[in-house]
């Protein structure tokens, strides 16, 4: 699924680079360097994040995916971050997501009060979801997939 209209181009690009923020909640760490994104990003940053203080047993690593701005118009970047989210899903055996600036708290993950600032997602073994469009992002029925991801981190990662 992909939305196209009402690009997220100024959302990605505010302070500077195109940095898309991709997040994985997994079983292990997912590994996944710039070589795993299929010439996907131009460049990849890989960090850790705590987990201190959560009563989830995770791994949980951030990745800062740059590109060149001009490739925000490119209309396969959409299926591009889906391949980007299929593979970091996979290697982490969990979840990954695509989430704007200042979006992640452990507690609040996948929670309706955060469901449109979560721009993609995908849990290992399933399809990959981008949406490329601030209406959707918006809508009950964005909400309502959000928390169906929430569910599936509450099942596979219990407190």
């Amino acid at each position: 699924m992909m939305e196209r209209s009402g690009s997220l181009k100024a959302a990605l690009t505010w302070s500077g680079p195109a940095v898309v923020l991709l997040f994985t909640l997994g079983r292990r760490a997912s590994g996944a360097g710039e070589g795993e994104f299929a010439g996907c990003p131009d460049r990849v940053q890989v960090f850790d994040l705590s987990t201190e203080g959560w009563d989830r047993r995770a791994v949980v690593q951030g990745y800062d995916l740059t590109f060149e701005e001009s490739r925000l118009d490119d209309p396969e970047l959409p299926g591009q971050l889906r391949e980007c989210l299929r593979t970091a899903a996979g290697r982490a055996e969990g979840i990954a997501w695509l989430a704007f600036e200042g979006a992640f708290h452990f507690d609040f993950l996948f929670t309706d009060d955060i469901a449109h600032q979560v721009y993609g997602y995908c849990v290992a073994g399933g399809e990959p979801v981008v949406v490329w469009d601030h209406g959707t992002l918006a809508s009950e029925r964005w909400r309502r997939e959000i928390s169906g991801v929430r569910a599936a981190l509450d099942r596979d990662f219990p407190e």
